[in-house]
Parts: C-alpha cells; sequence; structure tokens
C-alpha cells in the first residue's frame, strides 16, 4: 500500500511541474514571512504548506537568479513538493539574489537552516534540504558545517549543479561535451560567463579599465534594458565587442583571454565553490537530478559528483533541460523518462518524506 501511495504522490509531484507554474493547487497554501538574517535584519522568505502536512520539511535553497525565492520555476517545484503534504521554505539568500559569488552564501544557508532546525523542526532528522543549480553546490557544502555534521539533514537533493567549475567553463566556450567516447554538442547559455565577469572584472588587471563595461552587465543582469542600451551606447567599440561577445557567447580571444586571467588570479574563490575540492568528505544522502540536455551545466558535471559521493543516487533525464521541462523528444522517449523519474523520485520520497 505503501509503494502504491509513493507512486502517485509521485506522479502529482510530476503533473504538478508542468501545471502549477501560473497557479497554486487548491489544496495548497502560500504565504509571504520573513526571517532574522545574519544582522538579524527581515529577510523575505515563502512558504508553501499543504491543508494534510506529513510533519515533513523541505528547505530549497535558489540558484544566482536576481528573482531569488520568487523565481516562477523554483515556486512550480516548491508547489509541486508541498501538494503530498510536505512544508516547503524557500528563503532569499541576500548575496545569491546580488549574485555576489562570496563565501557569505554558505555562511547564510546554514543560518536558514538552524533557524529552521529551531523553530520548525519538532524531533530530529526532520529536514530535507534541497538546491538548484549554484544553490546545489552550496546545499552540498553546507552539509560539512558542523551544525549540519550534528544536525544531519534527512536527505539532500540537488538540480543541475556542477562538480568543478573549470571543466564546466570550458563547456561554456565550445559547447562539446565527451561521453562514452562520443561527442555531443548542446548551445550553451551565456548566464555562468556573465555572472562571473560581474563578480571578478573589478578582482583582475586586464590592462585597461572596466568600471563602464561592469556598470553595463549589472544593468543587463537586472533586466534594466534601457539604461543596458544608453550604457552600450557610450561604450568604446572594443568594449562594446567584449559585451556582446559575453551575452551573445561568441568565444573572442579577448573573453577567453580575460576568463583564463580570472581562473589564474581568482583560483582560491572559485574553487571554493567546486564540489571537486571537498565532495569525497559529504557522507549525506544525496539525490542528483541533471537534464541531458542542460545548457548551463553539463550533465557529466552530475556524474562525476555522483562518483566522488560516499552515498548518493543519480537521475540523468533526457525530459529535463536546466530550467524547464524539454519539448523535443518523442512520445516513446518521454514515457521511457517519466518511468525513470518515477523510480527515482520513489526512492527520494522514501527517504526524505516517508512516503
Amino acid at each position: 500500500m505503501n509503494t502504491i501511495y509513493r507512486i502517485l504522490s509521485v506522479i502529482k509531484t510530476i503533473k504538478g511541474l508542468s501545471n502549477y507554474e501560473d497557479s497554486s493547487p487548491l489544496s495548497v497554501l502560500e504565504s509571504d514571512g520573513f526571517y532574522p538574517g545574519l544582522d538579524n535584519q527581515q529577510t523575505p522568505l515563502k512558504i508553501f504548506e499543504s491543508n494534510h502536512t506529513n510533519g515533513s520539511i523541505l528547505i530549497i535553497y535558489p540558484g544566482a537568479t536576481i528573482k531569488g525565492e520568487s523565481h516562477p520555476k523554483i515556486i512550480t517545484l516548491a508547489r509541486s513538493m508541498a501538494i503530498n503534504g510536505v512544508k516547503v521554505f524557500l528563503p532569499r539568500i541576500p548575496p545569491l539574489i546580488n549574485l555576489k559569488l562570496s563565501e557569505d552564501i554558505l555562511l547564510w544557508t546554514v543560518h536558514f537552516y538552524k533557524w529552521i532546525f529551531n523553530n520548525f523542526s519538532e524531533y530530529n532528522n526532520q529536514i530535507n534540504i534541497a538546491g538548484v543549480s549554484f544553490g546545489g553546490v552550496i546545499v552540498l557544502k553546507s552539509c560539512l558545517d558542523p551544525f549540519l555534521v550534528k544536525n544531519k539533514p534527512k536527505s539532500v537533493l540537488v538540480f543541475g549543479t556542477s562538480y568543478d567549475a573549470r571543466t564546466t567553463m570550458e563547456f561554456m566556450f565550445n559547447g562539446k561535451i565527451i561521453y562514452n567516447g562520443r561527442e555531443i554538442e548542446i548551445k550553451p547559455d551565456p548566464w555562468s560567463v556573465i555572472v562571473m565577469l560581474h563578480n571578478y572584472l573589478n578582482k583582475i588587471d586586464i590592462g585597461y579599465n572596466t568600471k563602464r563595461i561592469e556598470k553595463a552587465l549589472i544593468y543587463f543582469i537586472h533586466e534594466k534594458y534601457e539604461k543596458f542600451d544608453n550604457a552600450i551606447n557610450n561604450l568604446d567599440d572594443f568594449e562594446k565587442k567584449l559585451i556582446i561577445d559575453t551575452i551573445e557567447l561568441n568565444v573572442s580571444d579577448e573573453l577567453k583571454r580575460i576568463m583564463d586571467i580570472i581562473f589564474n588570479n581568482c583560483s582560491n574563490e572559485i574553487d571554493f565553490f567546486s564540489a571537486k575540492e571537498w565532495c569525497n568528505k559529504i557522507n549525506n544522502n544525496v539525490f542528483i537530478i541533471h537534464g541531458k540536455n542542460d545548457s548551463l551545466s553539463p550533465f557529466t558535471e552530475s556524474i562525476k559528483l555522483h562518483n566522488r559521493l560516499q552515498n548518493s543516487n543519480l537521475l540523468v533525464s533526457e525530459l529535463f533541460e536546466h530550467r524547464e521541462i524539454s519539448k523535443k523528444i518523442s512520445f516513446f522517449l518521454k514515457f521511457k523518462e517519466i518511468f525513470k523519474i518515477v523510480n527515482f523520485l520513489s526512492r527520494y520520497f522514501k527517504k526524505a518524506f516517508s512516503i
């Protein structure tokens, strides 16, 4: 009976990923709230809870996006989990919503977990954590924090995360993945390169002043396109070309030269976020999902991550891209992939929510 109920719960979640972006299920109550941040400032969060809760808690940490906890895809995921009786929290992590890649992200991530543990967890091993994209890397890193080592989350779930920042960036430049001796080509999404320049351009010397380039990138990142266009019009031709090459991911010699300088001069900061450097120390129950058509982080990153973790389950699916469900596969392949997803999520639901 439990197996049948679990499979039905998984199917509800899968259907929710397609149906709940624009509206919430009637059985799920959504609310906006606040939690005391690191400096005791009121920091926004979203809460999703069902009218038939099963006592489980899930924290979903977003990736590097200015939409943060309000990202439509993250909200859809939260609704699709909450419909099964799970209380879901989406916290704002200020450095992430500001796209500032610093160790403060880890401090905020652990801080929120502690707050949930102290205020909502009625018994040990009740809290599950999940991270999307870059948020997945931080969630994994948080598992090594002394508080989470002592008060271990029941499960860890990561979506489309990376293993090695350097190999991920190689994919950004050539769009090629080598898997089982076969070369796969996917058009990369430029977002990672944009975020890298946003964070590190002001920390390196590339031989000329980059202030105007940095300002234009900030306008682009925050979707202030009129200000972006005005900023672009005031740039010299070589500055314009660098920005256009970045946002269109035209791998020019200049863009590659700058990225090489970033990786050489800022290696310690970058390696802090590379799971390759520390993931083998994690002994949590980790569930990994990665879309085979992911254009931001190649699926081979999750395979390498899975091979280094002590206790993990891996699903690589052709049904998923980085931000959405793929519409490019045949009906037969979609049916096959759904079967794989149901099998994987059934194991996850059993471990995480005791369904």
